[in-house]
């Protein structure tokens, strides 16, 4: 009794929050039946028991039953079944009701905002009629099946009812088999948006006839004139320069203002053009004299054929003589000599390390173990290109004026790579007596500032160096060149810069 009187409260307590529950029924395998007592209907449970067989044991899924008829107030009803299942065993010990009243689905049908013809159906699984907005009664069967025939659900198509083209939808739901269907005329869906229309039509065409109006004065006053200008400037370069020809607007707007500013323009480019014309002549020749100047001041100015000569003959006196000194400083001269009378300018660095290694080897022969030589280059980059002779002046340099007044051994390091930049790098770099910051500071000005260069000057490290720099610029342009780093007592490193360029002359 107390159970009975528990389960009888929940009923009653989810019966009242919700509307839709008309009663409440549990049911036990052996047909003991416990519901809310105000709304319960022995003969809607026979009904639904006929249809459905969910007092079997094969009944084991909840389901949404079809309307029912309640005889005794002709009101019709849908249910939800749902098996109630033993949580020891799993065996089903009953079911449980929900009898739902179809008149709070009128209500809300009632209350939704449509169109004056439109029609909305709830359907069950046998098309009998839920709910309708057009006065079909419940339970009747709708034959009328215009909303499945060719259209899929959820979808929205045009079809003809009634004699009026309107919009079907239908949405099937699937947990109750039911069948939604709305058919809303299309006139009555746009009789809201034909003011907007036909204001929309009177709107664009005012705005048609206001811009057409603006545009012609746009055009008369703006454009017009601009293609005077336009076909002006077209013209000013097909006429002689002694003819004046001036563009005559009359405006004083700022097409005008532009007008005059071009005539002023055409007459300083005039001016201008007379002077150039003028001096061209005398201008090209001082140019090219400049330059002719400028590179026969970087090419040497003695003539290496006769030193030539001059050491293979010292050479074969020493082989004479048996003085193998002699032999190696006059060969290594005699193909230094050979080396820089070569006519090209651009050649291996493997040539210019050879130079260099030639010059070297009479170092060593006059300073016997002063120095230490470390070259580090791989094959590949011995393969790379570069300007005649600008290497070896440089190592030149370290010895006399770093190595060759410092006390006990000097290192000198060559050393040649690609770098991060993607140019050619070559550092040499000696551990000698260095240069003041004075010095450093005068040597970079000499080789920056080289328009004031003395060739006859005493300080032939500057003119070395200034003239490789002018070298490297004129052939390669600014990016390249070179960079000098000393300090006092410590030595001096001197960076050559030169774009790549592969063995076959390409250069990148």
């Amino acid at each position: 009794m107390e159970l009975n009187d528990f389960v009888s409260e929940i009923f009653t307590h989810t019966r009242s929050s919700n509307q839709n529950i008309y009663s409440i029924v549990l049911l036990s395998n052996n047909d003991k039946q416990t519901s809310d007592s105000l709304h319960y209907n022995n003969d809607i449970l026979k009904t639904l028991e006929e249809i459905y067989n969910f007092k079997s044991d094969q009944f084991r899924k909840p389901v949404f039953s079809s309307i029912v008829r309640d005889r005794s107030d002709a009101f019709y009803y849908y249910s939800y079944i749902s098996p109630i299942f033993s949580s020891l065993d799993n065996s089903k010990i009953g079911n449980c009701i929900f009898l739902l009243d179809t008149r709070e689905l009128e209500k809300l049908v009632n209350t939704t905002e449509l169109t004056k013809n439109s029609l909305f159906l709830i359907l069950d699984s046998n098309n009998r009629v839920i709910v309708s907005n057009k006065g079909l009664k419940a339970g009747e069967i709708y034959e009328d099946v215009f909303w499945q025939e060719g259209i899929s659900s959820t979808a929205k198509d045009e079809i003809v009812y009634e004699g009026k083209k309107s919009l079907v939808q239908y949405k099937k739901i699937e947990s109750t088999d039911w069948k939604i269907v709305s058919v809303l005329p299309i006139a009555e869906l746009t009789n809201d948006m034909k003011p907007i229309v036909t204001l929309g039509i009177w709107l664009s065409i005012i705005m048609i006839i206001l811009l057409t109006v603006i545009g012609s004065v746009f055009l008369y006053n703006t454009i017009r004139p601009v293609r005077l200008i336009v076909r002006f400037l077209s013209r000013v370069g097909e006429r002689n320069l002694n003819y004046s020809y001036r563009l005559k607007i009359p405006s004083t707007n700022e097409v005008g203002i532009i007008a005059t500013h071009i005539n002023q323009m055409l007459e300083n480019v005039e001016e201008m053009t007379r002077n150039i014309v003028e001096n061209k002549t005398s201008l090209y020749e001082a140019e090219l004299s400049k330059k002719q100047a400028e590179l026969s001041a970087l090419q040497s100015q003695i003539n290496p054929h006769f030193l030539y000569n001059t050491l293979n003959c010292l050479s074969s006196i020493g082989l004479a003589y048996d003085v193998d000194e002699v032999v190696s400083i006059s060969s290594a001269m005699s193909r230094i000599f050979r080396y820089s009378i070569k006519g090209q300018d651009l050649v291996s660095i493997k040539d210019e390390m050879s130079c260099i290694k030639d010059y070297l080897l009479i170092m060593d022969i006059r300073y016997k173990g002063k120095f230490e030589i470390v070259i580090e280059m791989e094959e590949s980059f011995l393969e790379f290109k570069s300007l005649k002779m600008i290497l070896q002046p440089i190592v030149e340099n370290a010895m006399y004026h770093g190595l060759e007044m410092k006390t006990g051994v000097g290192r000198l390091l060559i050393q040649g790579f690609i770098s991060e930049e993607g140019y050619m790098q070559i550092d040499i770099e000696d551990d000698g007596v260095g240069m003041t910051e004075n010095q450093l500071s005068e040597l970079r000005k000499g080789i920056r500032d080289d328009k004031n260069i003395d060739l006859f000057a005493t300080d032939k490290q500057s003119i070395g160096l200034s003239n490789i720099n002018k070298r490297i610029r004129l052939r390669f342009g600014s990016p390249y060149g070179l960079d000098i780093l000393s300090e006092d007592g410590k030595g001096t490193k001197v960076t050559v810069r030169l774009p790549i360029i592969e063995p076959t002359g390409k250069m990148h």
